[in-house]
């Protein structure tokens, strides 16, 4: 199956980079055994039940290793008094009974042929986590695992947190660290008054809601209106402080207070994403206006200079300026037009892109995965 073996070798590897697990429960199959679960949840995952396709973990974990839960006190093993074949036909019917937010379908490859012997059903607020709402709670158990996410789509993970993804022969390497540290990080933090980890909780939030509503958007990040008015038209005007900061404002009192502006402010703007156009937002994540069109007439016809990165910051060389379509090109000229901005695309599948300019480049990062 063209570029599994590619997919398992990038998982080994980004595996082995977030460090040495010295617990037996977070060790990976061996590289033949995760090619035979793949091969096998490839195919369930194109196939619909009830009108939908499936969309499921599965994990690895061995009996005599089931005492790691014990650190996860929402977390609990089930086991199948019937373990049930590790087939495409019996994965078909089972699937739709495990939430890929909360539970893992726990694969025995210990000999062929593989069982599906039991679940683990945890109560978790990683979402939570990773928008904001909490700033500790419950995760799933941080273990690897293969979710099949969309028909022909898989994701090699470690608990909740994707590692490299495979779509139809294509595999794409997640990066969770373009929000906090490098260019995009320092282009937002430099310029702003908000504490790092109150903008990066909006952002978070923001989106992953535009993940969630499917409809794809774009939020450009400027130090002003007047350091972009050129190029932009702003169809629905609307200036707000940021977190809704006005006279009657207990955000500076009131922690409480704060948090709530904060959750509410996130969701607003997240919203505003699915009206065709930008949002349009200072570097203290104050709103201008949404519906926003950046008027690519106005800037210079030649293509800008790109640089296309990959997860390890190396060039993709093969990336190319066209390579894809209007909402995401015009992103690419705003970031050379204007000094100082910062624009975050996001496509109708999810797939998340940050885009600044440094020097005389406009620097693309793909792939971002919003990690806790």
């Amino acid at each position: 199956m063209g570029n599994l073996s590619t997919f398992i070798d990038a998982y080994f590897e980004l595996y082995e980079r977030l460090g040495a697990f010295e617990e037996p429960a977070q060790a990976l199959p061996t590289k033949e055994t995760l090619m035979s679960v793949c091969e096998t949840l490839i195919d369930v995952s194109c196939m619909r039940e009830e009108g939908r396709f499936s969309n499921f973990r599965v994990c690895f974990l061995r009996p005599e290793n089931a005492d790691f839960l014990d650190g996860y006190i929402y977390a609990h093993k089930l086991d199948f008094e019937n373990p049930v074949p590790f087939t495409t036909s019996a994965l078909h019917k089972l699937a739709p009974a495990i939430n890929p937010a909360m539970s893992y379908l726990i694969i025995d490859t210990q000999s062929e042929p593989f069982m599906c012997t039991g679940i683990i059903a945890s109560f978790t607020t990683w979402e939570k986590l990773i928008m904001g709402e909490v700033e500790g709670g419950n995760r799933m158990p941080q273990i690897p695992n293969i979710r099949v996410k969309d028909p022909g789509e898989l994701e090699a993970c470690f608990g909740e947190t994707p590692l490299v993804g495979y779509s139809f022969g294509r595999n794409v390497v997640s990066r969770t660290d373009a929000f906090t540290k490098g260019l995009i990080y320092e282009t937002i933090n430099n310029f702003t008054h908000l504490r790092d980890t109150e903008w990066l909780h909006l952002l978070y939030r923001i989106l992953w809601h535009v993940k969630k509503y499917a409809h794809g958007g774009t939020v450009l990040i400027v130090p002003s209106l007047e350091s972009c008015q050129t190029f932009v038209d702003v169809k629905y005007k609307l200036p707000a402080k940021c977190m809704f900061e006005d006279s009657k404002s207990l955000i500076e009192v009131s922690p409480v207070a704060r948090e709530k502006e904060t959750i509410s402010y996130a969701d607003f703007l997240s919203k505003l994403t699915t009206v065709d156009g930008a949002v349009l937002l200072t570097h203290d994540f104050d709103l201008i206006g949404f519906g926003v069109e950046i008027l690519t007439d106005k800037m210079e016809t030649e293509q800008p200079k790109m640089c296309f990165l990959n997860s390890n910051d190396t060039i993709n060389k093969t990336a190319k300026f066209t390579d894809n379509g209007t909402r995401h090109r015009s992103a690419y000229r705003f970031a050379n037009a204007v000094p100082g901005a910062v624009a975050i695309v996001v496509s109708q599948d999810g797939i998340i892109k940050a885009i600044t300019k440094q020097e005389d480049q406009v620097m693309v990062y793909n792939n971002i995965a919003l990690a806790l």
